[in-house]
């Protein structure tokens, strides 16, 4: 019966469009980084959080039109983490309505998967 469950939940992702399966979050396995988009306001924020490393992050944005914006951010450090919260719209441009790619980097490693959101 679990078998048949998972075989039917795994058919519905594939039914689902792109957008709804979207990611707008992950933690690293080791739980050393977290990074994610959300809806706050009305405005998208994109946010990394981080206990095992400082310094600065490049956030690369991919619009819709596949045109791609890259900016560097510093980590403040709030309680024992360090963290990040960029408004996608104060800093990077707006290629329309469609799906956006967030990129985290930390020097020129990419943390974690791609994450998607839609302003």
């Amino acid at each position: 019966m679990i078998g048949r469950l998972l075989i039917v939940a795994g058919l519905l992702a594939l039914a689902l469009p792109a957008s709804a399966t979207a990611a707008s979050t992950y933690c690293s396995p080791t739980g050393d980084y977290c990074t994610s988009t959300a809806r706050q306001g009305g405005a998208v924020l994109l946010r990394l959080s981080t206990f095992s490393f400082s310094g600065s992050i490049r956030i690369c944005v991919t619009d819709p039109k596949a045109k791609r914006a890259c900016k560097r951010f510093p980590l403040e450090k709030r309680g024992a983490m360090w963290k990040v919260t960029v408004r996608w719209h104060r800093h990077f441009p707006n290629g329309g309505k469609g799906l956006y790619r967030v990129r985290f980097f930390t020097q020129s490693t990419q943390l974690g998967p791609v994450l998607d959101f839609r302003p």
